[in-house]
């Protein structure tokens, strides 16, 4: 076997685990869960002028805030998309662990928010819900009505 050929093959086998899920139905939940207050929240931090991201990410003393913002919108978004379509839901899963550990972050640290400091801070249950629910997924894989589960029907050899 050529060295090309070994090294497609470990792609391969690498991507089919990545992909790999049960035929579990439940893990619907925590995509969905996990999947849309990411995606809206990243959303939400691009098209809603008075919500944008980088004055939280100051105010929980994030360094390189101008940075860290944009991609950190990008990553809710790509989570998220992952997470609903079920493709590749272990990465979308693993994108939005560290997202919600921040904002977890951002709640403690936090007295008064600044896009809107005449209300009230956003609830915890939120990010807590959002963490367990990617964990989740990063754990199980994205179930059976996924794009990753259609993946590994084709995969499989024909008995």
């Amino acid at each position: 076997m050529s060295t090309a050929t070994a090294s497609k093959a470990a792609d391969r086998l690498t991507q089919d685990r990545l992909r790999a899920t049960e035929p579990y139905r439940h893990t619907l939940l925590p995509r969905v869960v996990a999947g849309v207050p990411l995606l809206v929240s990243g959303l939400t931090h691009i098209f809603v002028p008075e919500a944008p991201l980088e004055p939280l990410v100051e105010a929980a003393g994030f360094p390189f805030a101008a940075v860290v913002a944009p991609i950190a919108i990008a990553v809710k978004i790509v989570a998220g998309i992952l997470l609903l379509l079920g493709q590749w839901a272990r990465i979308g899963g693993f994108l939005g662990v560290p997202m919600m550990l921040g904002a977890l972050y951002a709640h403690l640290v936090i007295d008064v928010w600044p896009n809107a400091p005449e209300m009230e801070e956003p609830p915890l249950v939120l990010p807590i819900a959002v963490l367990l629910s990617a964990a989740y997924v990063l754990w199980r894989g994205a179930g059976r009505w996924s794009l990753d589960r259609r993946h590994a029907s084709r995969a499989e050899p024909a008995r």
